[in-house]
């Protein structure tokens, strides 16, 4: 079975693909870094639109406006779900899973990068 799915997979187009997400999370990881050095934290106000950092329990990022604010939310706090996810992952199913599917790319990275360099 191991040996199917190492010959089904193509590792280069794998690690391509997950070069490609872990490279999201690394932008991920400057735009926080960005908004926290030159916009800082607090929300804004009704008619302004941004993101903000929030600090209520847990430092998150949370923005308001434009159209995908929600989708430029969940983007920026993909870096603190990586850590939170696996803090909270044996108290919470949803965190675990969240745990999961957050370092699946870098997991898949590593394989697949020992595959390719194997088969060099």
């Amino acid at each position: 079975m191991n040996r199917l799915l190492c010959r089904m997979m193509s590792w280069p187009i794998a690690k391509k693909l997950s070069g490609g997400a872990l490279a999201l999370v690394g932008l991920a990881v400057l735009a926080d870094i960005l908004v926290a050095v030159f916009i800082g934290r607090g929300e804004l106000t009704a008619a302004s639109a941004g993101c903000y950092l929030t600090d209520a329990m847990v430092i998150g990022f949370h923005c308001q406006g434009f159209w995908a604010s929600d989708i430029v939310s969940a983007w920026l706090n993909l870096p603190a779900w990586a850590v939170y996810g696996v803090m909270f992952a044996p108290y919470s199913f949803k965190a675990a899973v969240l745990a999961i599917v957050i370092w699946l790319p870098l997991i898949i990275f590593i394989v697949a990068s020992r595959k390719v360099a194997q088969h060099a």
